[in-house]
């Protein structure tokens, strides 16, 4: 577990420390969208038209050596959120604090669907950057429609192979590392929705800005009584940052309460 960066502050190492430019993740999470999406195109019916937005590709040979020996979709290390309420890293197992601060890179959120297809086997992926305007395919074009084929899951009812995936890229104020936290379920998936909602009103008054944020936990009581109290993530907005990351963010409590929509 890395060390408590300072109350509302992040220290100078962002200013020594560079991350890979929004420019160069951008083209690696094109590049592996493209190519999930031509390996489901090749498996589709002739008369199936895919809604993805074709993408050129920009990759230089580093770029396509790695992404032949290390695919990957997943920026930086996983993160996901436990059913005991906390945040952790997937590689280590590490919960993450509530006093940590993230910039949020919300125009590199990859959405769309994956398949596991089982240990050792690659998941298929058809996924493409919301903020590049991919959009999401109708459900029936990506096959596996047989309802009776489908594995039986957790709750006892057939689980859907193609479940719906949000990824949103995070860097660490303290160290700029960066992390990708995914999110399969509804809860995780609105809690995404929630923090892009902000982000657009954002871009409204400071189109130059991302929002820092902290990964808090919040929750509610099912109805159902033998299933209990839910965790959910919540994305807590602290601040906003410059996109370039040349400067502190401001997370004071009055940047955040100042980001309202002109009329």
């Amino acid at each position: 577990m890395q060390n408590k960066p300072q109350q509302g502050k992040l220290p100078t190492e962002l200013h020594s420390k560079r991350r890979p430019s929004p420019e160069q993740i951008r083209a690696t999470q094109k590049a592996d969208a493209e190519k999930a999406r031509a390996a489901e195109q090749a498996k589709l019916p002739a008369k199936v038209v895919s809604t993805a937005v074709a993408v050129p590709d920009s990759r230089n040979e580093v770029q396509r050596y790695l992404d032949e020996i290390a695919p990957a979709s997943i920026v930086g290390r996983l993160i996901k959120f436990s059913k005991d309420g906390k945040f952790i890293t997937n590689d280590d197992g590490e919960s993450i604090g509530d006093d940590v601060d993230f910039i949020a890179l919300c125009d590199q959120t990859l959405i769309g669907y994956v398949k596991f297809n089982g240990e050792g086997m690659p998941p298929d992926r058809h996924m493409g950057l919301l903020y590049d305007g991919f959009a999401m395919p109708q459900r029936e074009t990506l096959g596996d429609t047989d309802v009776a084929k489908w594995e039986i899951g957790l709750d006892g009812k057939p689980s859907d192979p193609w479940q719906h995936h949000v990824y949103l890229v995070l860097q660490r104020g303290d160290t700029a590392e960066l992390f990708t936290y995914a999110a399969s379920s509804l809860t995780g998936r609105r809690a995404i929705g929630h923090l892009l909602r902000h982000y657009d009103r954002l871009q409204k008054t400071h189109a130059d800005m991302f929002p820092v944020i902290r990964l808090k936990v919040g929750g509610f009581q099912h109805r159902d009584e033998r299933v209990g109290w839910v965790h959910v993530p919540v994305f807590a907005v602290v601040g906003r940052a410059p996109k370039d990351s040349a400067a502190k963010p401001d997370s004071s409590i009055g940047a955040d309460l100042n980001d309202e929509i002109p009329y």
